[in-house]
């Protein structure tokens, strides 16, 4: 899930910590038919940028006003398509 469902990432996690109830198995459904939805969705490398590899970067310094703790991540690109990220 972490390399390949990144934009459920957050979502799964939180689920596994919880105490199951209905409601998690209500929204574990919904996940479920999210992921049915989108099946046919990939990333799509553009074979005439091959060699671009591209690296992206967003920091916020000490954005947290109660703990001063900075955000930061980044993800590569390669060829047009994701390779790696960091949130």
């Amino acid at each position: 899930m972490l390399g390949t469902w990144p934009d459920i990432a957050f979502t799964v996690i939180k689920m596994s910590q919880a105490n199951p109830s209905q409601d998690h198995l209500d929204k574990a459904k919904y996940i479920f038919c999210y992921l049915t939805g989108i099946q046919n969705y990939s990333v799509v490398y553009n074979e005439s940028k091959a060699k671009s590899l591209q690296a992206f970067t967003n920091l916020d310094w000490a954005s947290n006003l109660i703990k001063h703790q900075s955000t930061t991540g980044f993800f590569l690109t390669l060829a047009s398509g994701i390779v790696n990220w960091q949130l």
